[in-house]
């Protein structure tokens, strides 16, 4: 019967002594006297040992020294000692280099290895206090890369998207965008479908983003790029600071849009947050890009312990940086958040299942101060899950537009899957002066809709006029019930001219004489003008002009007139524009 002995590599058969001495050696973990001398040109590009892999070489069970795997077999061996000088220095997905040498517990290799932490890694200092992600050999690959916004360059339009798949109507939507040459182009979140702890796929998925042709024909329009992130392209659905891998994805965000390496993002700041103030004075949009995930509390039960009243959605040390930010004067800020920030809380679930809870006493007198105690909006994720947090960032625009650092503010914001128009008039404190109104537009996403009923009371006023006097001073209540139906958009029920009423009653009731013929295009409101409206509105929408959720897919976009003073905000489908307004500066 002939013996057989276990190699590093495989089960091959014992034929001589040597052989003998070698299986001896390998059972008790000792270097064989076989073993060549190599250089490291000669080693695998990548080898597993013991259930780990190498991208370089280790003294795993060989003393001191460094060992590797062999491309070809040299004097009959499969593995071979390595001289050190031979051995070049890895690269971190970062753009790094890695330590000479990094060590976990007694194991010392070279280049970068898989142990522990299942993904390629390798210390970046001598000290092993700063641990990164390596770069793959066949993840380097000559992107384009997005352009970096220049300070001085002057802003008159703004594109804003989110939700990036490559499916249905994607591709007409980007050439839209790419036609349209915006000064500057928002990626709002989820701008890949990542849903990993794994880096290694994070990455993948980043980079055939890179690889779509659609997506390198936007990146070669050479288009300006702010970025923040959502919860898929974090990690995690509904992920916050629960999220176990939140530091490494951060390096893959900062690698994918191409943040320069000196970025204080790369190693001094938790979180992607960041801020640009562009073009001359008189005429500057300051772009806030707010990082809605990295310090997030829990928003329900199911995804960690409730913190209640100490739930944040920014953590404390970006709270600080916003609040300055807000104190820098310009004329327009846009602040970007991944979920939405206008919307009400969703009042058909029971109070105590959020976790901002608590006893209810600061959770409800949030939204009291905000005249919102009888609002329900969407069910789906939004800063209202948290209304402590809410009113704070409103609060602070509020107290940015009366201390004149901002004419108008607007958020912008992704994840739903629809495409929204929204306003909230802040009441009026006396902390932060009078009341304020501020803006917001939801853009989401790429190949996706969401044709289902979506509530928001907070949703982009519809005016109308004094039973059709043309004046067009008042409001719609919406939805109203009128002859038994309840409406939810304007309607020609008795009439060819869209009309809605101005007025209800408790039970949601028009009531008689309280009703107004709806703004048209081009229509003088108090606040600016109409922009475009839907003229086939059941075609886009389940409810009124100022939502888009049947469109194959949508983005917003911000264009300023600075020589009238005028902002619009329209939604964009694949097609066209489908609704917008117009506000005075």
């Amino acid at each position: 019967m002939t013996l057989r002995y276990f190699s590093r590599q495989n089960i091959k058969p014992i034929k001589s002594l040597t052989h003998l001495f070698v299986f001896i050696a390998t059972l008790f973990s000792l270097p064989t006297l076989a073993a060549p001398e190599v250089h490291y040109e000669q080693c695998k590009q990548t080898f597993s040992y013991r259930g780990n892999q190498y991208k370089g070489t280790t003294n795993k069970d060989n003393g001191n020294t460094q060992w590797c795997y062999l491309k070809s077999p040299v004097n009959g061996s499969n593995w071979g000692n390595v001289r050190e000088e031979t051995i070049p220095r890895q690269i971190t997905i970062s753009g790094n280099q890695c330590s000479a040498t990094s060590q976990y517990g007694s194991e010392v290799f070279h280049g970068c290895s898989t142990q522990a932490y299942g993904d390629f890694w390798c210390y970046t200092d001598s000290n092993g206090s700063n641990r990164e992600n390596c770069r793959m050999d066949d993840q380097i690959t000559d992107f384009l890369s997005h352009i970096q916004p220049q300070e001085s360059e002057l802003i008159q339009r703004v594109a804003v998207g989110s939700c990036f798949k490559t499916q249905g109507t994607m591709s007409q939507a980007m050439s839209r965008i790419i036609a349209s040459k915006p000064d500057l182009f928002m990626w709002l979140g989820d701008n890949i479908y990542a849903d990993t702890t794994n880096m290694n796929v994070m990455q993948d998925k980043y980079d055939n983003k890179k690889k779509n042709r659609d997506y390198q024909k936007f990146l070669n329009a050479k288009i300006p790029v702010l970025a923040t992130w959502d919860d898929h392209d974090f990690g995690a659905n509904n992920a916050g600071n629960n999220y176990s891998k939140r530091k490494e994805s951060q390096q893959q965000f900062l690698r994918h849009f191409d943040i320069p390496t000196s970025d204080i993002r790369y190693s001094q700041q938790e979180g992607i947050y960041s801020a640009v103030m562009q073009g001359p004075s008189g005429k500057q949009v300051h772009s806030i890009m707010l990082d809605a995930r990295y310090f997030r509390s829990p928003t329900f039960r199911n995804y960690g312990t409730c913190q209640g009243d100490n739930s944040t959605v920014l953590g404390d040390a970006q709270w600080a940086w916003l609040e300055q930010e807000l104190e820098k004067p310009s004329q327009i800020k846009i602040i970007a958040s991944g979920i939405q920030v206008l919307p009400p809380l969703h009042r058909k679930r029971n109070l105590n299942s959020y976790c901002a809870y608590g006893n209810g006493q600061r959770f409800n007198a949030a939204i009291n101060s905000l005249n919102e105690s009888n609002d329900s909006g969407t069910r789906y994720e939004s800063w209202a899950e948290i209304p402590q947090q809410r009113e704070k960032l409103l609060r602070l625009a509020q107290k940015a537009i009366n201390s004149g650092k901002a004419k108008h503010i607007i958020f912008v914001s992704g994840d739903q899957h629809w495409g929204e128009l929204l306003e909230k008039s802040i009441p009026a404190s006396t902390t932060y002066g009078p009341q304020a109104t501020v803006y917001e537009i939801t853009a989401s996403g790429f190949g996706q809709n969401w044709p289902y009923d979506i509530p928001n009371p907070n949703r982009l006023r519809i005016w109308a006029d004094d039973k059709g006097d043309g004046d067009y001073r008042k409001t719609c209540k919406l939805p109203f019930k009128a002859s038994g139906r309840t409406y939810d958009s304007c309607i020609t029920q008795g009439q060819n001219t869209p009309w809605c009423y101005t007025q209800v009653n408790n039970r949601g009731e028009g009531v008689a004489g309280a009703w107004g013929n709806c703004a048209p295009e081009g229509a003088i409101t108090p606040t600016g003008q109409v922009g475009k409206v839907p003229n086939n509105l059941s075609r886009v929408s389940t409810a009124d002009r100022h939502i888009i959720n049947k469109s194959g897919s949508n983005y917003g976009q911000i264009d300023i007139d600075w020589t009238n003073g005028t902002i619009k905000l329209s939604l964009q489908t694949e097609t066209q524009e489908i609704t917008s307004t117009i506000i005075n500066f």
